[in-house]
């Protein structure tokens, strides 16, 4: 068995690993300084000569059965500006929507449009002021009032969020997404029934969701039906398979439901996850609008992610014309065109970025990952150690130092440094495999023995580790312990050539007279 893929993309507003310890820095994010907010522009009033004019017609002409319509004034908004500095590249996306706004200014779509724009770069007090602008003028657009709801949380302004979206349940009581945020702000201020009755409306309009499987199964777990909370999840994951606010649902109800030993990989690989966003129509827009480098080093993880290692590598190009040298910019390229299959072009990318900062932490975690991989492990050997060094609390640094050193064939060192991951992170299938592989390989038998069989704890259903450990077991003489484990797979496989051969190997061993029968 050999370890995952280590080289992650960077994001910002994450760790920069998912399944990292929790010792990485997050990066920081470009963000304009929130600034006062400027007068609205007051809507056009008569003069009061004018109003009795008017009201004069009116009383004229009702006799004749005629109506006026339109007479009053439209309602119009300026443009929300930012305030302080703002990116090059954002003012280039933001400039024509603000020229559209000045020709336009009732336009609830144009203020709209640039509040998303806004909400895209994460400038969250500018994104609010646009977002409220377009709720005045359409309010009856429930984009525009979750979206205003939704900026205002990332600002932290709270207060009267509930109460206001309390007051839009009858206009918004058939939308998915106004009913989702409902039932979280309901949960998180402990109206438990009002909480489910919204998650479960939303779930009747957006079946299948896994945003609201994974917040009912939350509340399930709350109210103690574990095993619904349970069999939510499970829906959830076929919808988000490995996501890990999934994971981490799936992991309290089993915890819940007493079983530890099964929750513990779910609850780790779901540690500090972030919720599944609900989608919609302005979500699905979000993408289109990223434009601060920042949130394009995001971006382009997203899409490495996803398979789209190519227009992630276009962004990044644009990034680095704005920031060369940016160290962010150039690991999420190098990763990049490691998916493109280019790894001489990301080796120069890496080595870029370390002239920007020897001592990034994750520029010497790829490096030494895409040093492995290009079958240079004396090279990654240096990287891997200075990483370890860097920040001795990280496991992913003593895992990749603990592969380097498999490579090296310095067995037992390797095995001291997957124990060392795993005293951080425990409960890591791939590094119990290669513990057990880097054991065998030192003679260590019952470290190997130990480390495939929490293995085939953690993954039951993965065969090379629970037909490795029954030949394991075989060697060591624990014949009825093989024995016991080869009973359950056939059971559960049947007659598969690896569990006949592994059969074939106890036969033999008990027909030699060795072991415990």
């Amino acid at each position: 068995m050999r370890g995952p893929e280590l080289g992650v993309a960077l994001k910002a507003r994450v760790m920069m690993f998912a399944s990292t310890s929790g010792t990485g820095r997050p990066l920081p994010a470009a963000e304009s300084t929130p600034g006062p907010t400027p007068p609205l522009a007051t809507a056009w009033l008569q003069p009061r000569s004018q109003h009795r004019v008017m009201i004069l017609g009116w009383l004229l002409l009702a006799p004749l059965g005629l109506v006026l319509t339109g007479c009053g004034p439209d309602l119009t908004r300026p443009p929300a500006r930012p305030v302080g500095f703002v990116e090059p590249m954002v003012l280039e996306l933001i400039g024509p929507q603000i020229a559209r706004i000045e020709n336009q200014p009732g336009d609830a779509e144009e203020h709209g449009t640039l509040a998303l724009m806004y909400e895209a770069n994460e400038m969250w007090e500018v994104a609010t002021r646009s977002f409220a602008q377009a709720v005045e003028l359409d309010p009856g657009n429930p984009i525009w009032a979750v979206h205003l709801y939704r900026c205002r949380k990332s600002l932290g302004e709270t207060t009267g969020e509930w109460q206001r979206l309390e007051s839009l349940v009858d206009r918004f009581s058939t939308r998915a997404p106004f009913l989702y945020h409902l039932g979280r702000e309901r949960l998180e201020n402990g109206d438990i029934d009002g909480a489910r009755k919204a998650f479960e409306d939303c779930q009747q309009l957006a079946s299948g969701n896994p945003a609201v499987l994974v917040a009912l199964s939350e509340l399930a777990t709350l109210l103690g039906n574990s095993q619904q909370a349970l069999q939510l999840a499970q829906q959830a994951l076929v919808k988000a398979p490995g996501h890990p606010a999934v994971l981490n649902a799936r992991g309290q109800a089993l915890r819940a439901l007493g079983r530890s030993d099964e929750a513990q990989t779910d609850l780790q690989a779901g540690l500090n996850a972030s919720r599944i966003p609900f989608p919609d129509e302005g979500l699905r827009r979000l993408s289109g609008y990223y434009a601060a480098p920042q949130m394009l080093i995001n971006h382009s993880a997203d899409l490495i992610g996803a398979g789209f290692a190519s227009r992630a590598e276009q962004l990044l190009h644009r990034v680095l014309l704005a920031r060369p040298g940016d160290r962010d910019a150039l690991n999420n390229l190098a990763l990049a065109l490691k998916s493109l299959s280019r790894p001489e072009e990301a080796l120069t990318r890496l080595q870029e970025a370390l002239k920007s900062d020897a001592d990034y932490f994750p520029t010497l975690i790829n490096i030494t990952d895409l040093l492995l991989a290009m079958q240079r492990p004396r090279d990654a050997l240096i990287h891997a150690h200075k990483a370890v060094r860097i920040d001795a609390e990280n496991a992913i640094a003593h895992r990749l130092l603990g592969m380097t050193q498999i490579r090296l064939q310095d067995f037992p060192a390797a095995l001291a440094s997957f124990e060392q991951s795993l005293l951080l992170q425990p409960g890591n299938f791939d590094c119990h495999g290669a513990a057990s592989e880097a054991a065998l390989a030192s003679g260590n038998l019952e470290a190997a023995t130990r480390h495939l069989t929490e293995a085939s704890k953690l993954r039951p259903e993965f065969l090379p580790a629970q037909v490795n450990l029954v030949h394991l077991l075989i060697k060591q003489g624990n014949l009825e312990d093989a024995d016991r484990r080869l009973q359950d797979l056939f059971r559960r496989l049947g007659e598969h050539p690896e569990v006949v051969k592994a059969y074939e190997a106890l036969r033999r061993a008990r027909s030699g007279g060795g072991g415990n029968r």
